[in-house]
């Protein structure tokens, strides 16, 4: 891929489970390593819930470059949203429009399903994705500390 429009004819779809095995490789590359086994098993789990939850992913050539996911949040002090789980596109294949294609098919995903707010949480470090998302006319809501505490079970 010598040139930005190599990918200019990359199809955004609806995920599906055959694409396990480039999937996992993308989530290493947005930090969090994963196997392909256990890829597929949240993949699985994702896909059977079509109402609330989404992966579309950005592929040519039986190649797959970037995936985005979403979900809707249901929360008893808001409104229901939309929100941007994840998003990553494949090192060689940044700055070629395929993340802003990612985020508009989850965008129409959200206003189909009558939501009309969408966010999206990204760590302080990461400023290219910040700028990116304010680019694309997302706001700075608030900052936050987020907490966990392991339940003893590992997480696939």
């Amino acid at each position: 891929m010598s040139a930005k429009s190599d990918l200019a004819n990359a199809a955004i779809r609806l995920a599906t489970e055959d694409d396990a095995p480039a999937l996992a490789p993308l989530c290493g590359e947005l930090g969090y390593p994963s196997t392909e086994e256990a890829t597929r098993a949240r993949l699985t789990a994702l896909l059977a819930r079509p109402d609330d939850h989404v992966v579309f992913v950005a592929a040519q050539d039986d190649a797959v470059f970037g995936w985005g996911s979403a979900a809707v949040t249901r929360l008893l002090e808001s409104p229901d949203r939309a929100e941007l789980t994840g998003l990553v596109v494949t090192e060689v294949a940044r700055g070629r429009g395929l993340g802003r294609r990612l985020v508009a098919a989850v965008e129409e995903w959200a206003r189909e399903r009558g939501l009309t707010l969408i966010g999206v949480r990204s760590n302080v470090v990461r400023t290219d994705a910040h700028r990116f998302y304010e680019g694309l006319g997302y706001g700075r809501a608030k900052q936050q500390v987020v907490f966990r505490k392991p339940l003893g079970r590992p997480d696939p």
